[in-house]
């Protein structure tokens, strides 16, 4: 019986430090979501996307440059009202309304993602944003932000519907002018010829009655 005891206790031991270890690990992972004790901005080259321009329902590729000693990759999107949006694809673990990729291969030098942007029409631009992790809580924020794309049609067409208006009122103001010259022009000639017949007529009825 004490053999079996004996036995049992470093099984015992192994579950227990088992247990803490997977606890630690959720707890850093808990730790490095997105509550740090200090979050650097970074103004060099950090967060790229395949495109700027922003549409919904796409697919985007996203890629973060890591250095030595980051440890993970937070990733968020919002939108203007600051609410996370869209999905991000492959992710290690969710991270408060963004996502966490675990740096597993320096060699590359970039964490490599993809984000889906919502299938909505009151979007129409995105902040991407990339917090690289270091030990000790500390962060390196980049972002980069998404517009969505300028309908030059509608703005064509409507500097060509005021250019038409414009000459159309032009033509009809310069007609409505050429109309009124003519009819003076007209009266001015025909007025003395006029008067001519009247005084004519004028004559040959004295003559007859006189």
């Amino acid at each position: 019986m004490a053999g079996l005891h004996s036995m049992l206790l470093p099984l015992w031991l192994l579950l227990c430090l088992g247990l803490q270890l997977s606890a630690a690990t959720s707890a850093n992972y808990s730790d490095n979501c997105m509550v740090f004790d200090e979050i650097f901005t970074t103004t060099s080259p950090g967060i790229r996307v395949n495109s700027d321009t922003y549409e919904r329902s796409t697919v985007y590729t996203v890629w973060v440059p890591v250095s030595n000693g980051v440890i993970s990759v937070i990733l968020r999107a919002v939108d203007k009202n600051n609410s996370t949006v869209g999905s991000w694809q492959g992710a290690d673990e969710p991270c408060n309304g963004g996502s966490l990729y675990l740096v597993k291969n320096l060699q590359n030098m970039l964490v490599q993602a993809h984000w889906v942007a919502p299938n909505s029409e009151n979007i129409t631009e995105v902040e991407l944003q990339a917090f690289t992790v270091y030990p000790h809580n500390r962060a390196m924020l980049s972002s980069l932000k998404l517009n969505s794309k300028v309908t030059t049609t509608t703005l064509t067409s409507k500097i060509a519907k005021t250019v038409t208006s414009s000459v159309s009122t032009s033509k009809s103001t310069t007609h409505s002018t050429t109309t009124t010259t003519r009819s003076l022009a007209h009266r001015a000639v025909n007025s003395p010829i006029t008067d001519t017949i009247s005084i004519l007529l004028a004559f040959l009825i004295g003559k007859l009655f006189f």
